[in-house]
């Protein structure tokens, strides 16, 4: 199935409508600039199995195709152990050359038991399909009731890249003052790879830089997030469990909407599955087909149109006065949106009609 242009635009069109609905007079951008200003700035876009900027390929295996994402040196390393093949200097060829012979649903299951981003593609007319957990407040708890609003609201944003740094600059324009925070040992990668873009999702942000080992340095940032009204993180549970920082080990004693951006989920073990824009969209299917063969659209999609319905959810969230964790699975995202527009196949109202509370 061909994906046109319009329909993502109209996906992103919609959450915009309904985001302004909440906040009429906020200055939102449009969807040609959330959804392409970072392929123009870096003059990219995906050319058929090879992704905007090329990190991500569709490599055929026996059993249809993987979305492998190499966005990290760490993930090339990987590249011999996850195949149980000495790859001598892995590159997209010699991967190709093992991959061909090789069932991709079973190298998937291994590869993200590795940590490595990847998607399984089946053939036209096969039954495999990711299971999506939607969006949901999990940890709902007693401090929710008064609906609240944007205008004045303090947020923190732990995001790097995309998704989370877009939800947090519309927030911004719907009122909220804005703390991105950065890590002084891993840095965000965007702010090197597209600084245009970087600068303009981080505009009138406060931004501080912290020192992850330096326990003061965590106390600080532990009271920062205790106090805020909205809490933005992309990491996998486990991540911030570890430095403390997780909503459960902090002493929050005010209504707050903690939002959670994973690529699969928090549920285990979707919550430590890895991906990035490209790979989760090839998992949620929201590709383009021809003649029998997928291909990407646009540049790392799940990331901004995740990041556009985040803002939405948060603003929902508030309107209805939830306090607790806001489960946010980028390919629930792109699944929704596949979905749409396959079922009209024409411009897509894509809404989250709800945000279901956990059972």
């Amino acid at each position: 199935m061909s994906i046109p242009a319009k329909d993502l635009f109209a996906c992103v069109d919609h959450a915009r409508e309904e985001l302004h609905s909440f906040y009429p007079q906020a200055l939102l951008p449009d969807a040609q600039w959330i959804l392409n200003s970072r392929s123009e700035e870096l003059g990219l876009e995906p050319k058929g199995q090879v992704s905007a900027n090329a990190s991500c390929r569709l490599m055929a295996c026996e059993d249809g195709w993987l979305a492998v994402n190499l966005a990290r040196q760490s993930d090339l390393e990987l590249m011999s152990p996850w195949l149980a093949t000495e790859l001598e200097h892995p590159n997209w060829q010699s991967i190709q050359t093992v991959l061909a012979k090789r069932g991709g649903q079973e190298l998937l299951f291994r590869g993200r038991e590795m940590g490595l981003p990847l998607a399984f593609v089946a053939k036209p007319g096969s039954q495999s399909k990711t299971v999506c957990n939607k969006p949901q407040m999990i940890q709902l708890d007693d401090r929710a009731g008064q609906p609240r609003n944007l205008s004045g609201a303090q947020v923190v944003d732990l995001s790097a890249l995309w998704a989370g740094p877009l939800c947090a600059h519309l927030l911004h324009a719907c009122g909220a003052q804005v703390t991105s925070v950065s890590s002084l040992h891993r840095p965000d990668g965007a702010a090197q790879g597209s600084p245009r873009h970087y600068q303009q999702l981080h505009r009138g942000h406060e931004h501080w830089v912290v020192d992850f080992h330096d326990a003061e340095q965590r106390g600080r940032l532990a009271a920062a997030l205790a106090q805020a009204d909205v809490v933005i993180e992309a990491s996998r549970p486990r991540a911030l469990q570890g430095l403390g920082l997780d909503r459960q080990s902090l002493q929050v004693t005010k209504p707050q909407l903690w939002l959670s951006i994973t690529a699969y989920g928090r549920a285990d073990p979707q919550g430590q599955w890895v991906g990035f824009g490209d790979d989760v969209a090839a998992s949620a299917g929201l590709l383009d087909w021809q003649d029998g063969r997928p291909s990407f659209v646009g540049d790392a999609i799940a990331d901004p149109l995740t990041g556009t319905f985040a803002a939405l959810a948060v603003a929902e969230g508030l309107a209805r006065g939830y306090s607790g964790l806001l489960d946010m699975p980028m390919v629930a995202i792109a699944d929704q949106c596949r979905n749409k527009i396959e079922a009209s196949g024409r411009p897509i109202q894509c809404p989250l009609s709800s945000v279901p509370h956990a059972h």
